[in-house]
């Protein structure tokens, strides 16, 4: 696990000393997200689509990440909502408290605790990815425009800066290419699988770049954030798989996956909606760190599986 998050916490360091080593860093930030918006992305969710399989899982695993969502968002309102805190500093808490990081994190941490099962941890955290990547991109979207924005919201208006993503598009282009049985080339994905492999260290650079090491009362935040990312969700999860009787391997990779610190995916929605990106970001490294912590303990809670 270790291996695993050291190298991105030394990346988001680089981005960190960038910032205050050379000038005119925030423009050249900017720039990044948007080229993560608009190319990496949709190849992430274009390559994620196309190589999960269509079986019972991949109706199941969704349910798993939704409910998790679902009670982290409405745990998130309950907190933050009512506190005297900025709106756009309240989005970006419910924004980082909902959505996990679930294949950056989620899936080297899966092969390093279940390494004879290759294929079925890869293919729970290709599932995570798709639902809570596309449930960011359109709840999240709409939480940020309603706290970011605060223009009137309609479901109409909301629904169309949502779709205006691009990786919206990217999903509904992989989905209806796999329903047409049409096989996509081995090329195509190659270089959907080159762009995606770039998202991580440009993310976790944009990250590092957003923080300003400035001591301010709302970092105290990270707290309850972090105990509904990492300790409520992977909780809300373990209830949600029995019903739908997935146990063993896929229910532990299921909870593991749930209990994944903050999506990155989230930095860049709060950018795009005028969220509070230095304090999300503050928030982000919080919980990464604290997963350390947590991820070993909710192991311990999982039946072992051989």
């Amino acid at each position: 696990m270790t291996a695993v998050f050291l190298p991105l916490a030394l990346i988001a360091a680089l981005g960190a000393f960038l910032r205050h080593a050379v000038a005119g860093m925030e423009e050249r930030r900017q720039a990044m997200n948007l080229l993560v918006l608009y190319v990496f992305l949709p190849a992430l969710v274009f390559q994620t689509v196309m190589e999960s399989r269509l079986d019972r899982l991949f109706f199941e695993i969704p349910i798993v990440a939704a409910t998790s969502v679902a009670a982290c968002l409405a745990a998130a309102f309950l907190v933050f909502h009512f506190l005297p805190i900025p709106g756009p500093t309240k989005g970006a808490m419910m924004l980082g408290c909902a959505f996990g990081n679930v294949t950056y994190l989620g899936l080297p941490v899966l092969l390093g605790t279940f390494p004879g099962h290759a294929d079925e941890v890869a293919e729970v955290a290709v599932l995570f990815e798709v639902s809570k990547s596309s449930l960011n991109l359109t709840v999240g979207a709409m939480i940020a425009i309603a706290y970011g924005t605060q223009e009137r919201i309609t479901f109409r208006r909301t629904a169309y800066e949502a779709l205006k993503l691009p990786p919206i598009w990217a999903l509904l282009v992989a989905v209806m290419w796999r329903a047409s049985g049409i096989p996509c080339p081995e090329f195509l994905l190659d270089a959907a699988g080159i762009l995606a492999m770039t998202v991580t260290g440009i993310m976790m650079l944009s990250l590092g770049m957003a923080l300003k090491f400035k001591p301010t009362r709302l970092m105290v935040l990270a707290l309850p954030a972090s105990a509904i990312k990492l300790l409520l969700s992977p909780w809300i999860a373990s209830l949600v798989i029995v019903p739908l009787g997935i146990s063993g391997l896929y229910g532990n990779a299921a909870v593991l996956e749930a209990a994944m610190p903050s999506q990155l995916l989230s930095f860049i929605i709060a950018g795009r909606f005028k969220l509070d990106e230095e304090t999300l970001a503050f928030v982000i490294m919080a919980n990464t760190i604290l997963a350390f912590v947590t991820l070993p303990l909710v192991q311990g809670f999982l039946p072992v599986v051989a």
